[in-house]
């Protein structure tokens, strides 16, 4: 049983490779011309493709019955903060960036991370979407910080 859960793991991680592998190279060849001045459309195909990646691997998240693994959250999100870090350091230091690029790429990350807080209220509802944010309760070690919220005082 154990290898059939860790053939089940590797082929799921396969898979969704694949995806990340085919929306990277596209959004990789849209991200390059529009960052070397083409045009606002390239920017936007390139995100739309990195848009694309994500809807694919929810996909492949919901065919196959699993969720995001804590790695795959952490890789996001390191991924993320060293493309906001790049964004800022290029408005610093490159001349005329944040006349051109700047807002087109402010909006394709604001999109990125709309499409992120969609999927969690989606899937996990509105009140439990942001619950791994909660690290008082989870620090708690108390008991009666594993009871459920029942509403305010009556």
């Amino acid at each position: 049983m154990q290898d059939d859960d860790a053939e089940s793991r590797l082929e799921r991680h396969a898979l969704v490779v694949a995806v990340w592998l085919a929306a990277g190279a596209v959004a990789a060849l849209l991200l390059l011309p529009g960052l070397g001045g083409a045009g606002i459309a390239w920017l936007a195909g390139g995100f739309a493709a990195l848009l694309a990646g994500f809807a694919g691997h929810v996909l492949v998240n919901a065919i196959l019955g699993t969720s995001f693994t804590p790695r795959e959250v952490a890789l996001a999100l390191v991924l993320s903060l060293a493309a906001l870090l790049a964004l800022v350091l290029a408005t610093l230091a490159v001349d005329g960036f944040a006349r051109t690029l700047f807002l087109p790429l402010l909006a394709g990350a604001a999109a990125l991370a709309a499409a992120v807080v969609f999927y969690l209220v989606t899937r996990h509802g509105p009140r439990r979407a942001f619950e791994v944010f909660d690290v008082i309760r989870d620090n708690n070690p108390r008991a009666a910080s594993q009871l459920p919220h029942r509403g305010g005082r009556k």
